[in-house]
């Protein structure tokens, strides 16, 4: 038996537009699937790159943790870190599994991405959590900065409808669903960087200046090229992801390696370390920073375990259960697909 089938073998569900070879047999066992880890094939890169990756933040995490020096670990200080770190595992590990087990049916080929569009969806989520009790201005008399709960309210139901909009474009075949989806992420990611764009742009990090509301990284360069990384990567990523390209000029050449899919992922995982690079240098300078500048109120003075991993975990599972939601109306034979 063999173990890689062309397109044209394929059932239609299973098909990726401009891939047309390397693919894994159909309606595979969990255990074949598995089996796969060790043969080349089409999904060989999108599940090993999101393992590694997932490998490399578990360590990129535990040092940052260690650099915090707080007193007890679930210390304020760390708590938007932790939560950062639910989203991140959650985003990677997920992934791969999506990808290795996603041969098993056609309906359970759309129910992986389900799930994996929860977790990018999650994963903005404790992004914007991290984002904004590390870098938000303060002094801004913006409710959306002052007030934790107004913010963390709009990251979560940007959230839900980035989960909701992927799994609807996903359910069924629309001409532009890769665009469609782009787009519903990246306005949940706009507003995960609108603190620190907002504390960059609009405010001081002097005490002395005329400007009312202060920002650490206001006056930080290393910050902003960090930031400048991460929204590069990011915007590529989603190109890649919605242009098809380099496969849809060449279908065929790239199956193995070298397609939009494969460009998004390592894009995505160098997003995610540029974003860490930035809380790292605020975690590094920040504090002496405060010393030096006066008494400033702590970003993270507000942070409690109810409002970073709590509200994780409650959006998660309200995300998880979307994605649920839409795997239970599948009809039991679903024979039309567009990742």
């Amino acid at each position: 038996m063999r173990l890689l089938l062309k397109d044209c073998e394929m059932p239609e569900g299973f098909r990726e537009r401009f891939i047309t070879s390397a693919y894994r047999r159909a309606y595979s066992t969990p255990w074949e699937c598995v089996k796969s880890l060790f043969y080349i094939n089409n999904e060989s890169f999108n599940v090993w790159s999101h393992i590694f990756t997932t490998v490399f933040f578990v360590m990129r995490y535990s040092t940052l943790l260690a650099l915090t020096q707080t007193p007890h670990l679930f210390d304020p200080f760390t708590l938007p870190l932790f939560a950062s770190a639910i989203g991140t595992f959650t985003l990677y590990s997920t992934s791969s599994m999506a990808h290795l087990f996603n041969s098993i049916s056609e309906r359970g080929y759309k129910i992986c991405f389900f799930f994996d569009y929860a977790a990018i969806s999650l994963y903005t989520f404790t992004s914007a959590q991290a984002v904004f009790f590390y870098t938000r201005p303060t002094n801004t008399n913006w409710i959306i900065f002052e007030i934790p709960s107004v913010y963390m309210s709009l990251a979560a139901t940007l959230s839900f409808i980035a989960t909701y909009s992927t799994c609807k474009t996903g359910n069924k075949v629309f001409k532009y669903g890769n665009l469609l989806r782009t787009i519903s992420c990246l306005v949940a990611w706009l507003n995960c960087t609108l603190p620190f764009i907002v504390g960059v742009t609009l405010c001081s990090c002097h005490a002395n200046s005329s400007t009312s509301c202060v920002a650490f990284s206001a006056c930080n360069s290393a910050s902003v090229g960090y930031y400048f990384r991460h929204a590069f990567c990011t915007v590529v990523a989603g190109l890649m992801y919605s242009t098809r390209l380099p496969e849809r000029l060449l279908p065929g050449r790239f199956d193995l390696v070298g397609n939009s899919h494969h460009f998004m992922h390592v894009f995505v995982a160098l997003s995610t370390e540029f974003g860490l690079k930035l809380f790292e240098f605020d975690i590094k300078h920040k504090r002496s920073w405060r010393q030096r500048e006066g008494a400033w109120a702590d970003t993270t003075a507000d942070a409690s375990f109810i409002n970073t991993v709590g509200a994780a975990v409650i959006v998660m599972l309200i995300n998880a259960g979307i994605a649920l939601w839409f795997s239970r109306s599948l009809k039991s034979k679903e024979s039309v697909h567009e990742k």
